[in-house]
This record gives C-alpha cells, sequence and structure tokens, in this order.
C-alpha cells in the first residue's frame, strides 16, 4: 500500500470513528412541553433535557427517562419518580426532599431500593 493510500484509508478511518460519536440523543419535545404544563409525564423521555433551576413540586415523573438531564438547582420535592432514569443526569443544588425514589436508578448507575424517599439508598 503506497503512503498516499495508507493516509487515505486511516482520515477515513478516523471519519468512520467519530462519525458515531456525533450522533446526539435528544428528549422528545412534546414530553417537555407535557411536563411543562401539566406536572405529569409518566414514562416520557426527557433524557439530556435543560430542567435546571424549575420547579417540580409533585411532579408525576414515574418511569421517566432523565439520563444526563441537565437537573441541576431544580426541586424535585414531593415528586413521584420511582423506576425513572438518572444515569448520568447533573443533580448539583438539586432537591429531592419528600420525593419517591423507589427502584429509580440513580445518577451513578445504581439502583435506588424500595421505600427509598427523598435519598436513593
Amino acid at each position: 500500500m503506497s503512503r498516499k493510500n495508507r493516509m487515505i484509508f486511516i482520515f477515513a478511518f478516523i471519519i468512520f470513528l467519530c462519525s458515531g460519536t456525533l450522533v446526539l440523543y435528544a428528549f422528545n419535545q412534546a414530553d417537555l412541553q407535557k411536563i411543562n404544563s401539566t406536572n405529569k409525564c409518566p414514562k416520557c423521555d426527557l433524557s439530556n433535557a435543560n430542567l435546571s433551576k424549575i420547579d417540580m413540586y409533585g411532579a408525576d415523573l414515574l418511569g421517566a427517562n432523565l439520563a444526563g438531564a441537565n437537573l441541576s438547582e431544580s426541586a424535585f420535592e414531593d415528586a413521584d419518580l420511582r423506576g425513572a432514569n438518572l444515569t448520568g443526569a447533573n443533580i448539583k443544588g438539586t432537591s429531592f426532599s419528600g420525593a419517591k425514589l423507589s427502584d429509580t436508578i440513580w445518577t451513578d448507575g445504581r439502583k435506588c431500593k424500595s421505600g427509598s424517599i427523598g435519598k436513593c439508598k
């Protein structure tokens, strides 16, 4: 293989590898509108959504996908997050006081124990 062909091959291979990382997984816009208007969105897809600095008091997010979402400085007090996926979510400064967290997948990937309220146990 000539040097020129080898360089073309390497360049094409690098482009191929990078193309898979450029795919972004985004939330469902309709689900975002639903939670904002009704405070209820069980089993909705809010992955990678920006939900920072908002009040989600009493929100119904049973089984919702919040993976990678920005939840920083938000209030999820008394919210129902049972079975929700928070893997990789930013929860810095977020309050979960009184939130139902049974079977929730926490930010670090561990599953909260049944009966967890306000804190993942």
